[in-house]
């Protein structure tokens, strides 16, 4: 298989990232610990377009405040439509906010708007404006490694997959205490696997 081929056939992995991250935003209520960063608010917010699983010609575009939290979204989950481009604001500390666009086939962050530059001097500005772009890659690579863990944790389909169905229909199956069980249980099971490699 090319590098071409390898790439449509992994398209679907931001679609499912991006409902990994609504299910876990709605269970934490928009706030969590994202590594070195702290506490971190994460929320969709003002347009969000999903897409049929099967037929992505199946589209519905929703616009407004908090468009995930709208009875429109929730039907659309449970007519298998998944989230294929949505705006996304993340609060760090609480007081640098950034806010873009993430398009899940392109896997891609278009749009983004980063947090005041306060600093005068033209060299300065450009430095502050490098780490405030390099912030918001840690925060995204941060949200999509504990996605990918618990994607390939056998987990995923014994335990995460089943709780976002239920979560899909209405229920609730996970508390936030439960769930970072779950993330601590899939870093124990990769790092006894790479042990065991390394024997």
């Amino acid at each position: 298989m090319d590098l071409v081929d390898r790439i449509e056939t992994s398209r679907f992995l931001g679609s499912e990232f991006l409902t990994w991250l609504w299910f876990k935003i709605e269970l934490f209520e928009g706030t969590f610990d994202i590594g070195e960063l702290g506490s971190t608010e994460v929320w969709f917010d003002t347009a969000m377009a999903l897409v049929g699983w099967v037929d992505e010609g199946e589209k519905i575009t929703l616009r407004g405040t908090a468009p995930s939290s709208t009875p429109e979204a929730a039907e659309a989950l449970r007519q298998g439509k998944v989230p294929h481009k949505a705006s996304l604001r993340m609060v760090v500390g609480g007081n640098e906010e950034y806010v873009f666009t993430f398009n899940a086939r392109a896997f891609s962050v278009s749009g983004v708007k980063i947090p005041a530059i306060l600093t005068e001097a033209a060299e300065e500005q450009f430095y502050e404006r490098m780490r405030l772009l390099e912030q918001l890659d840690e925060l995204i690579v941060s949200l999509y490694d504990e996605f990918v863990l618990l994607r390939l944790s056998p987990l995923w389909d014994g335990e995460v997959a089943p709780a976002m169905r239920e979560w899909v229909r209405g229920k609730e199956s996970l508390t936030p205490r439960s769930y970072a069980g779950l993330v601590q249980r899939a870093l124990a099971q990769r790092d006894a696997g790479a042990r065991k490699k390394r024997k």
